[in-house]
């Protein structure tokens, strides 16, 4: 098995979330288990939670310790530190060229500008936000949490090549909370704006993790206006059951299904979602015969043969293949981690275009 490696993992923030395996979250989210290799391990969601408020325990009791005039000290040394260092970061931006060269020159993503609106969809709005010019239409559509501002390092560059929008999900970012709901409820949310917004089909749909399973319903929900999509490292629990678990032993097989479970449970709590009844919509979503683009983190399980990793991959790549037969076609992002968009936004853009381009010159 090639080796593995992950960046941006430990970047992931799991907003709303609260709890101590978020850490792993973006692993298991779309590997369904499988791990990046050489990635630190971390505590099991008991122990975290055990650990941090233990950690926290101590800290207090330390601080509470210390004489008073010992914490005036400490606190004026962290102030001139803080200090210091933040007028060194001034003096290194200013002398690079400004923020955006400074963000450029280290690679990291430029900050998202939030230039757009809240659109009344019937009592509720959504924020929306699209720029550029030309058709197709490209939607993004983000993580779990994740919002419009989780696409800043390839929302600027799309939009130089067609129109691109990318929205806050209903109680995400500015967008209104409709309560509990299901996956297509968020897609038909998000329709019902595009067009009161004047935004036309066809729509190529790009959905990154959590975003995958609305971008798969929405594709089958309004199929004559879909040119394609765009799977980053998505979250397809219902591949994963199908294809990956039954690759797996005796020993492995109970813990994947109670991770899995437990992504479930996750997903449902920090998108208000039911998701029993959003787990048959993403089942019952048909895809078949729209061109699909898959860009995966590459992972393996540490505890098994290179035979059964290979098993694993040719797995994942059958898994996709079956969701629009003959029209996949499946990438490995080497380098990135789950935030592909982050690690090689060069591979999302790419993709991207190839189903804009496509399009077109379907279209003319």
């Amino acid at each position: 098995m090639r080796d593995l490696s992950d960046r941006g993992l430990e970047r992931l923030l799991v907003a709303g979330a609260g709890l101590a395996i978020a850490a792993e979250l973006a692993d298991v989210l779309a590997g369904g288990g499988l791990q990046f290799a050489r990635r630190r391990r971390f505590a099991r969601a008991t122990e975290g939670l055990d650990a941090s408020a233990h950690a926290a325990t101590v800290k207090r009791m330390r601080r509470d310790r210390q004489p008073t005039s010992t914490r005036s000290r400490m606190v004026g040394v962290a102030l001139a530190v803080v200090a210091g260092l933040a007028l060194a970061l001034a003096i290194d931006v200013a002398r690079t060229g400004g923020p955006a060269t400074w963000l450029a020159l280290h690679s990291l993503p430029a900050p998202y500008v939030p230039l757009g609106e809240r659109v009344d969809i019937g009592g509720r709005s959504l924020y929306l936000d699209c720029r550029g010019e030309g058709s197709p239409t490209v939607v993004l559509e983000a993580g779990m949490g994740s919002g419009a501002g989780s696409w800043s390092t390839v929302f600027g560059e799309l939009a130089t090549t067609t129109r691109t929008c990318a929205y806050d999900r209903p109680g995400r970012g500015s967008s209104d909370p409709s309560g509990r709901h299901t996956l297509a409820g968020t897609v038909d949310d998000l329709r019902r704006a595009l067009d009161l917004a004047g935004e036309v089909a066809p729509f190529v749909l790009v959905g990154h993790s959590h975003g995958g399973d609305y971008v798969r319903v929405f594709g089958a929900r309004y199929y004559d206006e879909v040119a394609g999509l765009v799977l980053v490292d998505t979250f397809d629990p219902d591949l994963h059951t199908d294809w990956i678990h039954p690759l797996l032993g005796a020993a492995l097989l109970p813990e994947y299904e109670a991770n899995m479970d437990g992504l479930r449970s996750i997903v449902a709590q920090v998108e208000d979602l039911d998701w029993p009844a959003s787990e048959q919509e993403l089942r019952a979503a048909s895809v078949a015969g729209l061109p699909i683009e898959v860009i995966r983190a590459p992972r393996g399980e540490p505890r098994v043969d290179s035979a059964t990793n290979e098993a694993f991959a040719d797995a994942i790549i059958a898994a996709y293949e079956s969701l629009s037969p003959g029209r996949v076609h499946f990438e490995l992002a080497w380098g990135a981690g789950h935030l592909i968009q982050i690690d090689r936004p060069d591979m999302v853009i790419a993709a991207t275009r190839r189903l804009v381009e496509a399009a077109r010159a379907g279209s003319g």
